[in-house]
């Protein structure tokens, strides 16, 4: 049964739109109830006179296609008598099923009366009650014994598992085995609903109310009724107000208990993220409501997205396509030495630093299982993970990705295309990523197969150092009396328009073993994809280029896609992942423009090789000089794509804002505002009112606040007094409302009280932390004396 709400605006004078669309929402083939305020007047449904709304409604159901049901009092009420009661509020249906006579209930505080009538199924309808598995009562003990009885390993071998019809059916066996033992060993439980319970004197005032507002529609010309509904409305609104605001803060007082900060932790997520839902989408000016509808929209536009640059031609298609293709046919298997072969050691130190919390693929083997399971399954998944090292296969079972839209921040979320698409893996598939990553990244590091310049993904290099790195290149030269031309390039759809046959050519060139090459291979292709919302999912789809957004071995992928990416001729490169920057100082601009435009020229060459897009228009560049005259000021533009792109008085790099003086004005300003945001969306819980403990309110703030304050600190620690006051500003704002007290108390005993540093202290400790581990980093070390050469 289709339920569609409908209104028609009391003032539409377009008859022949009005007829049309009735027209189409009674003609559909599903049995249906249209319920709405339609403003159709007719004397067949008690209306006093008829308008031609009415009529038109009328003569519609003459022709048999629906019915008109309606209660028998009026459900609209104006409140100026020189109106007359009617009833516009209606009912169509084609239905077959039995219903009750409609009738309206007085409850709502509106000028218009609810229709309640009851739909008589055949059958009854039970809404399905969802269960969750409660893991804190889970008999692990139990889970264990059921996977040893199941689990066989007589003559089992990785050697005796010759094709990838053996390994599907262990896989498949093995993942009843877990999930049998699951059901047996973790009870469900139905969640607590958030129900407030309406006290029995609120229930007396609301049936008085009622009562009275049915006297206020007879009567029409008693103003006293009408008043007393007025007040004792106001009265149930302030009421239930309190009721919720009681019912949060034991909700809040049974947080401050320290067994319960998970839920708290939980709460803070959900209003840090708010929710993924997905709005009603517009395409084509057509509203898709039904979560059918968006699912398939959305595929079409991840889908979309992947073939972003597939089929553009490149110079290099030839001889890739051919080595690809050698290697995807070569169907012979590699005996792999017993250095690279997987332990179940090996497995185990991985299961042992999942996280529990992650979200598991099609399969619905989560972490938690993974990281319960007896010795005996860790030796057959080290068989299966050898087997499948050996044929170069990655199974078809843990490449069916699920699919979830998250919305990107600050976009219209009406588009599909303002939707990023996230791959939920199957969780075992991600531990066998782990191991195949390893065993890749041990070869690249040996070969320096990475650019010295890349820190995006690489152990014990962050943003901070990259950061760190650009800075200090920038004071260096201002301090020769230079100025630096910087440019931030955005390569579009970096990671979904990875060249499959690409990326197959280049693991090749830099001649990783023959296994990871054909392993890899086998991964990136024919990845079935579905979008879910909810219970619904598209179609599945396989994306022809990219390597997929949530899995543990596509930043390394990406790192050796692009590690061949030309070097910039005396400047200076600085990569994360896709973020690319370019520098190049001198005293004048001009060998700064002419310069910073070869080295985009040679990129965007490069780009077109490989199959990637440069967007010129989210590609920023700025110009960092002490010198204010003309002569040393910029007097072109850079060009990316022949798009020129304007010098910007700063840009946003890394989560940083950099002025072209590097003040960091701007940046502290922006994380100010920031943390004003996330005031607003943590208030119901750091308010001067709420009852969850100072304990907890303050680690709230020490978690979530703080650390958005002093991000790259180390980076703008330089910055002047005046700038930087303005983040202690924020962090006492915060303070004085979690201690609730007045905006002109002390900031010395705010700091007192809350038992916190001053920001500056506070700053000074972590940049001397990172300082140190700056000293110790060797890797880093390693990195910088190659790039300073």
């Amino acid at each position: 049964i289709e339920i569609i709400s409908a209104y028609h605006p009391g003032g539409n004078k377009n008859r022949a739109a009005f007829i049309n669309d009735l027209t189409k929402l009674t003609r559909i083939k599903k049995e249906y109830f249209i319920c709405g305020d339609l403003n159709a007047r007719h004397r067949m449904w008690n209306c006093k006179t008829a308008n031609w709304a009415g009529k038109a409604l009328f003569d519609l159901s003459q022709k048999g296609i629906f019915l008109i049901q309606h209660p028998s009092r009026p459900t609209y009420n104006p409140s100026s008598t020189k109106f007359s009661p009617s009833t516009i509020d209606l009912t169509l249906t084609n239905s077959h099923f039995e219903t009750t006579t409609p009738t309206t209930s007085p409850e709502l505080s509106s000028d218009h009366s609810p229709i309640i009538f009851q739909i008589k199924l055949t059958e009854t309808m039970k809404t399905a009650t969802k269960k969750i598995f409660d893991y804190s009562t889970a008999n692990w003990k139990l889970f264990r014994h059921i996977i040893n009885n199941e689990t066989m390993l007589t003559n089992m071998h990785h050697n005796s598992i010759t094709n990838t019809d053996q390994i599907n059916k262990l896989i498949d066996n093995f993942t009843v085995t877990i999930l049998k033992a699951h059901k047996e060993a973790v009870p469900q439980i139905t969640p607590g609903q958030y129900n407030i319970k309406i006290p029995p004197h609120l229930t007396q005032i609301i049936k008085i109310k009622n009562m009275l507002r049915r006297i206020s529609q007879r009567h029409r010309r008693c103003s006293l009724a009408k008043k007393l509904v007025n007040f004792l409305q106001d009265k149930i609104r302030h009421e239930s107000n309190t009721l919720r605001n009681d019912s949060w803060n034991k909700t809040l007082t049974a947080i401050s208990n320290s067994k319960n900060n998970n839920k708290m932790w939980k709460l803070v997520k959900l209003l840090k993220n708010q929710t993924n839902h997905v709005p009603p989408l517009i395409i084509d000016n057509k509203t898709l409501l039904a979560p059918d509808e968006k699912c398939e929209a959305l595929r079409t536009v991840f889908e979309k997205v992947h073939l972003n640059t597939f089929n553009t031609t490149s110079t290099a298609d030839n001889k890739v396509k051919k080595i690809a293709q050698d290697i995807q046919n070569n169907q012979c298997t590699t005996t792999l030495s017993p250095a690279e072969l997987v332990k179940p050691k090996e497995i185990k130190k991985i299961l042992k630093n999942l996280k529990t919390k992650k979200s598991m693929g099609l399969d619905n083997i989560n972490n938690r299982m993974l990281k319960n399971l007896p010795n005996k399954a860790l030796i057959l998944i080290s068989h299966i993970f050898n087997s499948c090292l050996q044929s170069g296969y990655f199974p078809d079972k843990w490449k069916a990705t699920k699919v979830i839209a998250i919305p990107k921040p600050g976009k219209d979320h009406t588009k599909p295309s303002n939707y990023r698409p996230i791959s939920l893996l199957s969780c075992i598939g991600k531990v066998f990523e782990k191991t195949i990553a390893y065993r890749i990244s041990e070869h690249a590091s040996a070969n320096n197969t990475i650019q010295h310049s890349q820190f995006g993904f690489q152990k014990s290099l962050s943003t901070v150092h990259q950061l760190h790195r650009l800075k200090n290149n920038i004071v260096k030269t201002m301090n020769r009396k230079k100025s630096t031309g910087l440019i931030t390039l955005d390569t579009e759809k970096a990671f979904d328009s990875v060249w499959h046959d690409g990326l197959i050519y280049k693991l090749h060139q830099q001649k990783f073993p023959s296994y990871q090459t054909k392993i890899v291979s086998s991964f990136i292709k024919d990845r079935p994809n579905s979008v879910h919302i909810g219970e619904c999912k598209s179609q599945s789809y396989i994306p022809a280029a990219g390597v997929p957004q949530g899995s543990t071995l596509s930043p390394l992928l990406f790192n050796i896609f692009i590690s061949d990416i030309p070097k910039i001729h005396k400047g200076t490169q600085y990569l994360f992942a896709d973020d690319i920057a370019l520098s190049y100082s001198s005293k004048n601009p001009g060998p700064i423009i002419n310069n910073l435009n070869n080295s985009i020229k040679r990129y965007e060459a490069y780009c077109n090789k490989w199959k990637m897009n440069i967007n010129a228009e989210k590609s920023e560049a700025i110009f960092f000089t002490r010198n204010t005259s003309k002569n040393h000021l910029p007097n072109k533009h850079l060009k990316v794509k022949n798009v020129e792109i304007p010098w910007s008085k700063s840009v946003k790099y890394l989560g940083t804002h950099l002025d072209c003086r590097l003040t960091f004005k701007k940046h502290i300003e922006n994380t100010a505002i920031k943390c004003d945001k996330y005031l607003k969306i943590l208030y119901s819980f750091l308010n001067r009112k709420s009852k969850l403990n100072l304990k907890n309110k303050i680690l709230l703030y020490k978690s979530v606040i703080r650390p958005t304050l002093t991000y790259a600190s180390p980076i703008w620690c330089t910055s002047a007094k005046t700038h930087k006051n303005k983040l202690q500003i924020v962090q006492n704002k915060f303070l004085k409302i979690i201690l609730n007290l007045p905006p002109w108390h002390s900031t010395n005993d705010i700091h007192n009280r809350a038992k916190i540093n001053r920001l500056a202290d506070h700053t000074a400790q972590t940049n001397k932390r990172y300082w140190i581990g700056c000293a110790r980093n060797s890797i880093l070390a390693k990195r910088l004396n190659f790039l300073d050469k």
